[in-house]
């Protein structure tokens, strides 16, 4: 039987996930146990590919507009899948960080294209966009129980092994769906990226919400550099971390499934001093060394932490911005605020963790009161945020 446009669209999109949702967790725990990086360095390859992506993603956009969606995203996985390979081999270890910045640029510029895979191979048939991002999801939880599994039976090393297997599933995948998906990405010059997102900040109360949802979110640092770091050194094995990692997908995924009837009548603003405050307490109580049973309960505050602060985020500018700005909007954030702010947090908590690990896994974890300082930053200028009315209704 042969597949749906829809079904070849979720393929591929799973099968990036397969390895979005590895190199997450795993690669920092590679870096460091594998090529002997410090938290500087491990941070610091992620703070310069989110730098490289304020001019990457446009320039990717721009060509994923002039030859199609899923030529671009099999090049770009391609490029994944090259830096992989020749990790592999020992090398000195400026070569390695050479190779995961590369790795870590690239893998930056795969969201967008699979999400607009999705978009266009979904829009006429089953599964729906609905139901492919849930799938897609599912295989990212997937990534993270089958890169646990692997770290706690082989090690890191084949950790990397699993990443090269699927990054070369992921640069096929693409090549399965259908042509002619050009328009689903809006090409932008660079200059124009940022001359005409600079005036959308110029909207009343745009910026300092924006910036708000930004620290919070940047909060998350250390969790996305060291988190897996902080478990080994805890003595928490492999399939407990991937375990873990699906927890917090998992209670991310369940509350924005329920996010439109439970939260229906929740205003953006409301939303982010939720997210803000699951992202106090969360941080506060990771920097305390805990039984594994309630880390797993603390994983589900991810759902607080990250998905509100999203729903907000996306609540206050569909209410603050007409739709032909949305799109803008959306690239621009993560290119000119979100990605900033991140990397700056990232670059902290390298030199923090370069520190405290001496002192071992009960010095490591105060990494996170790190965290609630930046936290507690992101709730200072949501108080001085104005609410906006929504003059589109809070469910929008």
């Amino acid at each position: 039987m042969q597949l749906s446009n829809s079904w070849r669209a979720t393929i591929a999109a799973g099968a990036v996930n397969l390895v979005l949702g590895a190199n997450l967790p795993y690669m920092p725990v590679w870096m460091e146990k594998v090529a002997g990086m410090s938290g500087a360095e491990i941070a610091g390859a992620g703070t310069i590919a989110i730098v490289i992506r304020i001019v990457a993603g446009p320039l990717t956009a721009g060509i994923a507009q002039d030859r199609g969606l899923r030529g671009t995203l099999a090049t770009v996985m391609m490029v994944v899948l090259a830096g992989y390979v020749l990790l592999v081999p020992d090398s000195p270890r400026s070569v390695d960080f050479f190779l995961c910045v590369l790795v870590y640029s690239a893998m930056n510029l795969v969201g967008p294209l699979f999400e607009a895979i999705l978009v266009y191979g979904t829009r006429n048939g089953r599964p729906d966009y609905g139901e492919a991002r849930a799938m897609a999801s599912a295989a990212f939880v997937l990534a993270n129980l089958a890169g646990g599994a692997i770290l706690g039976a082989w090690g890191p090393d084949w950790v990397l092994i699993y990443l090269i297997a699927a990054s070369a599933i992921a640069a096929i995948g693409p090549l399965l769906t259908q042509r002619g998906a050009r328009t689903v990405i809006t090409r932008r010059s660079l200059g124009s990226t940022f001359s005409q997102a600079f005036g959308l900040y110029r909207v009343d109360g745009v910026f300092l919400f924006i910036l708000a949802a930004a620290f919070i979110q940047a909060s998350h640092a250390a969790y996305y550099s060291f988190a897996s770091n902080i478990w080994i050194a805890q003595g928490i094995g492999g399939g407990h971390i991937g375990a873990l990692w699906a927890t917090g997908v998992a209670a991310e995924i369940l509350l924005l499934l329920v996010s439109r009837r439970l939260l229906k009548n929740t205003s953006h603003y409301a939303l982010l001093w939720l997210g803000g405050f699951g992202a106090l307490l969360r941080w506060t109580a990771a920097g305390f060394v805990l039984p594994v049973e309630a880390v797993y309960v603390l994983q589900t505050l991810h759902a607080a932490s990250f998905a509100l602060t999203h729903l907000g985020t996306m609540r206050f500018l569909q209410a603050a911005l007409p739709d032909d700005q949305l799109p803008l909007a959306y690239s621009a954030n993560g290119a000119l605020i979100f990605g900033p702010a991140m990397a700056i947090a990232g670059l902290a908590t390298g030199f923090a963790y370069d520190v405290l690990a001496p002192g071992g896994i009960e010095a490591q974890t105060r990494l996170y009161w790190l965290m609630v300082i930046v936290t507690l930053a992101g709730l200072v200028l949501v108080h001085r945020a104005k609410p906006l009315t929504l003059s589109r209704g809070a469910s929008d």
